[in-house]
């Protein structure tokens, strides 16, 4: 599997990215149909009002992380599951040196608050289904689509990047993980 990473990041106000890409009932109705959807701390519903998360702060740094695939990866993935494992692959791969990135980035910046594309933390399950609370409560951070943002306008605008996603079970040329860095 080959594949390159490019980042791409913009600081906006954050008021006016609260207001221009929250909609949280909107969003909540799409996580309403994921299958994490109840089953992740990280995921909704939250016994929190979401929107509260991001309030008080000054500014938003938004970040995509673009995953490209080459040609010969993508030629072959000739089954969805082939191209689902390799997407999963390369995020799992990339994400193990962002997600450390982005707490550094967070303790760096007195005050703020990373927002992720979705929790990680259990590799052996997350202990929600079960009833029982979250085992790093101090490192659960939501992804900013779990919390009411449109992240598909926001890269768009914001970054020039268009998010794509495989409806005919292809690989896809790229994918971005979006991530965020709320500051006061």
């Amino acid at each position: 599997m080959n594949y390159s990473v490019t980042s791409k990041q913009v600081t906006v106000p954050a008021n006016d990215f609260i207001s221009r890409y929250r909609d949280v009932e909107r969003m909540a109705a799409m996580c309403g149909q994921c299958p994490s959807h109840g089953n992740s701390w990280g995921c909704p519903p939250y016994d929190f009002d979401p929107e509260t998360v991001s309030n008080g702060f000054k500014t938003v740094t938004l970040m995509g992380t673009t995953i490209e695939f080459d040609e010969a990866t993508r030629a072959e993935c000739t089954t969805a599951e082939m191209s689902r494992a390799v997407a999963i692959q390369a995020m799992q791969e990339v994400w193990k040196t962002l997600l450390p990135e982005l707490y550094e980035k967070e303790r760096q910046v007195k005050g703020s608050r990373c927002f992720t594309f979705r929790c990680t933390l259990c590799p052996e399950g997350c202990t929600r289904p079960e009833g029982k609370p979250c085992r790093y409560p101090d490192r659960l951070r939501y992804s900013l689509e779990a919390v009411g943002f449109d992240v598909t306008a926001a890269a768009s605008d914001l970054l020039g990047i268009d998010l794509e996603w495989s409806s005919d079970g292809t690989l896809s040329k790229h994918i971005t993980i979006i991530t965020a860095l709320f500051q006061r």
